[in-house]
């Protein structure tokens, strides 16, 4: 819808600048300052408006372009960003891993020497008490 809008008011705008063109056909002298040139005022004004559309989409194609080129790089940095943070979240979630391996390893090396001091205990109490069964609470 917007793009039909856009192109009904161009089309009105044209049909008032050639309306305007044919109603001014007389001869008119234009002086460049190094030269002068006799032409209809209608090739006058149909000249100045197509350089006036032509700068219209120079300008527009430039800032058009220039935006592009700042999505494309902004785009990057955030991929960059993302595998920096995906790579630190992979080396925490190591590290966690690892402290907890550590850990756990300390842990049954601890309950191995606690089930060896009971197993000495046991035997101990076995020796000294005969045949006596008793565990520890």
């Amino acid at each position: 819808m917007k793009k039909q809008t856009s192109f009904i008011i161009g089309l009105v705008l044209a049909l008032i600048v050639v309306v305007f063109a044919v109603l001014n056909v007389e001869p008119t002298v234009i002086n460049f300052g190094f030269a002068k040139v006799k032409l209809p005022l209608i090739i006058i004004l149909i000249l100045a408006l197509i350089v006036g559309a032509l700068i219209a989409l120079l300008l527009s194609t430039t800032g058009s372009i220039s935006r592009k080129r700042e999505q494309k790089q902004l785009s990057q940095e955030l991929n960059v960003l993302k595998q920096n943070q995906q790579a630190s979240i992979d080396q925490a979630v190591a590290d966690a891993q690892e402290r907890s391996r550590q850990e756990l390893l300390e842990k049954e090396q601890a309950l191995a020497a606690l089930e060896a001091q009971l197993a000495d205990l046991q035997a101990a109490n076995g020796v000294a008490g005969g045949s006596n069964d008793t565990t520890l609470k």
